[in-house]
């Protein structure tokens, strides 16, 4: 059944974010309201600028639209900050799923493939909790590779370096079947 689901959210989601997302990140934080929500990837809570209810599909949950501190530190924040980051995170609570302990989980492939620093090649398919994800990393040489991200963030609950598991896991939606990064 979440194959079948997956076959409706993925081309919904893609003509959402390009169609709806990101032209309408240009408005949306004149739509934000000073409220205490989660700062920085969930590590904190504080005031800060967020979406009210009506606009959650483009809200990040675990952090204001400031963005986390790498954001912040890079930006800064306001209007044109929060743009940028409605920009990285386009949709990001569209198809939102929580999990909840006991995790149940199974992996082919290979679970240490990544992209960026220390990167390796590979595929790696997870199920977890009624929930996929298909991750593939491609060497493209000169320190670049294709990666490419279908079903629901999900690997990190098999990744032995994420360590404890949270009570409460944030599942994102992905589709991104084809994104070029670093390989290093």
């Amino acid at each position: 059944m979440v194959y079948l689901l997956y076959t409706i959210l993925a081309p919904l989601g893609f003509l959402l974010t390009y169609l709806v997302a990101y032209p309408f990140a240009l408005i949306l934080p004149l739509f934000a309201v000073q409220k205490e929500w989660w700062c920085d990837n969930h590590s904190y809570r504080a005031v800060g600028p967020v979406l009210p209810s009506w606009l959650k599909w483009f809200m990040t949950p675990d952090n204001t639209l400031d963005g986390d501190a790498g954001a912040v530190a890079r930006n800064g924040t306001g209007y044109w900050a929060q743009v940028l980051w409605l920009w990285r995170n386009p949709l990001y609570s569209f198809a939102l799923r929580y999990l909840t302990p006991e995790y149940k989980t199974s992996v082919a492939g290979d679970k240490t493939i990544k992209d960026g620093d220390n990167a390796k090649a590979g595929w790696c398919f997870v199920k977890a909790n009624g929930l996929f994800q298909f991750t593939y990393v491609t060497d493209l040489g000169n320190g670049r590779c294709r990666m490419g991200n279908l079903g629901w963030n999900i690997r990190a609950l098999v990744d032995d370096n994420v360590q404890p598991k949270p009570d409460l896991y944030q599942a994102t939606f992905a589709f991104t079947p084809y994104r070029r990064s670093g390989f290093r």
